[in-house]
């Protein structure tokens, strides 16, 4: 895990470019690069250094109680601080003097260092009430193996991905209950790529329709598309031709232990 430094010269000379807003550690970073140190980060922001230091490396997330002090005292937006989407910064009433100590001074950095073309578009709703259409998925550090199976001894959260609640409610899932964790192989390529993202609805453990479905196999877990039979047998497809079909007897179907439908799931291009 990369870990950052806490003295101020270091931070200052973080380069502010859009491959610093890939994740969350990422944009924090830049905000306490812009900030000129770690303390004057956390003074700003009302939050503690050691925690900031934690966001910075990655070694854990804000709660969205903190993302909300940081974009409140830096002028930034929510959605763009959670997610890297949309513009940075938040556009101020025409003639409202803004803080003063924090955002206003750290806009004046970043657009001198980002050599940005053009004024900010800033979001002209209120982003907390942006905010309230979106729901945090958490990331977890664990691999269904889309081949021979992947270890999950380590169920380590390391991230979040915002869905909107809308879709969620559409597609009758519950956020309590979804998990987003890593494909891993090719055996259900084309469907799923290696490395892919899985949306995965805790909820269900049973096989319900011809899906998707994420089995706990000893310390694996596997990533299959499954079938069920009148006679209570169990098909085990992967949607890679090159990956032969494996077919449980009724007896054996009833040891499968799933841990989740797959819901959903994306790649990189």
């Amino acid at each position: 895990m990369l870990t950052g430094t806490d003295n101020s010269t270091a931070a200052s000379n973080v380069p502010v470019s859009a491959a610093n807003w890939d994740t969350l550690a990422g944009r924090i970073s830049m905000l306490i690069s812009l900030s000129k140190s770690c303390s004057e980060f956390a003074r700003i922001c009302g939050v503690s250094e050691a925690a900031a230091r934690k966001w910075r490396s990655g070694e854990s997330e804000p709660a969205l109680k903190y993302l909300l002090a940081i974009t409140e005292a830096l002028e930034v937006s929510l959605i763009w601080l959670a997610t890297g989407e949309g513009e940075m910064y938040v556009q101020k009433p025409q003639g409202d003097p803004g803080t003063g100590s924090g955002g206003a001074n750290l806009r004046d950095k970043a657009t001198q260092s980002a050599s940005v073309a053009g004024s900010d578009q800033a979001h002209s709703d209120d982003t907390e009430a942006v905010w309230e259409d979106f729901a945090l998925v958490p990331v977890y550090d664990v691999q269904a193996s889309a081949g021979h199976g992947s270890h999950v001894d380590a169920e380590l959260q390391t991230g979040q991905l915002a869905f909107k609640k809308s879709w969620l409610r559409e597609k009758g899932l519950k956020i309590g209950h979804l998990a987003i964790i890593t494909a891993k192989g090719d055996s259900m390529e084309p469907t799923i790529c290696d490395r892919g993202v899985l949306l995965v609805d805790t909820r269900v453990d049973k096989i319900i329709d011809d899906s998707i479905y994420i089995v706990q196999a000893d310390h694996h877990l596997i990533v299959k598309r499954l079938q069920q039979a009148f006679d209570g047998s169990v098909s085990i497809i992967s949607d890679n031709p090159r990956y032969k079909e494996q077919t449980l007897n009724p007896d054996q179907a009833k040891t499968l232990k799933i841990a989740g439908r797959v819901c959903w799931y994306g790649h990189e291009i």
